[in-house]
């Protein structure tokens, strides 16, 4: 009798063992695709980051472009010459950046 009762606690242990291993294996395997999609988005939001980053500098530059126009002619001077513009009494070159050559 005490034999058999030895075999049974043996047998429930390693069965309460496996069933344990098998409970483990389920929550790890759940929990892995959260994991790598937590990842992705987290990946996801420092990009967005840095995008928001860009965009308030750029943001800033225009501002501070918006305000040298309102007080500053020198700086609009220099913005209109570099658009195209000219006083009446001056001629503008445009050099192109590389040399064109005509093959025939």
């Amino acid at each position: 009798m005490q034999q058999t009762e030895k075999y049974w606690n043996l047998i429930n242990r390693v069965v309460l063992g496996i069933l344990l291993g098998v409970v483990v294996v389920g929550i790890a395997l759940a929990f892995i695709p959260k994991v790598h999609q937590f990842k992705t988005y987290q990946e996801r939001s420092q990009s967005l980051q840095r995008e928001i980053d860009q965009t308030i500098i750029a943001e800033q530059t225009l501002k501070e472009h918006q305000r040298r126009f309102a007080t500053d002619s020198d700086f609009v001077e220099r913005i209109a010459h570099e658009v195209g513009y000219a006083h009446p009494d001056e001629t503008i070159f445009h050099f192109p950046s590389t040399l064109e050559t005509n093959e025939n």
